[in-house]
């Protein structure tokens, strides 16, 4: 193969790779602030851990300054997040979440933020109101409410018949 040749493959290759990539087109959110407001993905992504889409059903924007947007989880748990600017270029979010704030560039709020929103996702009902952890358990069934079917129960032995002693003849 000669030089030229190898060059011409070249440009074919890297023409037919960047019109790939440029020619996929962008699915719009579930979620139209994500699309307003891309940085908030990326903090939902580090608190959902990559998974947000599934324990969402909406994102609102509440306030302008600073910019609030309410996240309403699956079963109806909300939690707030503010945007405090940026910071070398990163996007800086603070979490309200149970009456709590976490801010977000710290890796140890962000952690703490994630186990709060488990929390809720385990504990709230779908009506919005605290269930606690007995309310999660059903009570144990009382042994005498229980029946046993009729297969599963023990037969009773048959009382053995008393034989009678043939009457000897009267000598």
């Amino acid at each position: 193969m000669t030089k030229s040749e190898l060059i011409s493959k070249i440009k074919k290759l890297a023409k037919a790779t960047y019109s790939q990539q440029t020619n996929k087109p962008v699915e719009p959110s579930k979620f139209p602030i994500v699309d307003k407001f891309p940085v908030i993905k990326d903090v939902l992504n580090d608190l959902f851990d990559f998974q947000y889409e599934a324990f969402l059903s909406d994102i609102q924007w509440v306030a302008p300054r600073p910019s609030t947007f309410r996240v309403i989880l699956v079963n109806d748990g909300k939690f707030y997040l503010m945007y405090d600017g940026t910071d070398s270029g990163k996007g800086l979010f603070t979490a309200q979440i149970e009456g709590k704030k976490y801010y977000l560039e710290s890796l140890i709020d962000q952690q703490r933020a994630s186990e709060a929103l488990s929390r809720i996702l385990r504990y709230t009902k779908p009506d919005g109101s605290e269930a606690k952890p007995e309310d999660q358990a059903t009570p144990p069934e009382s042994p005498a409410s229980e029946e046993t079917p009729a297969e599963e129960t023990p037969a009773t032995p048959e009382e053995p018949e008393l034989e009678t002693p043939p009457e000897s003849p009267a000598a």
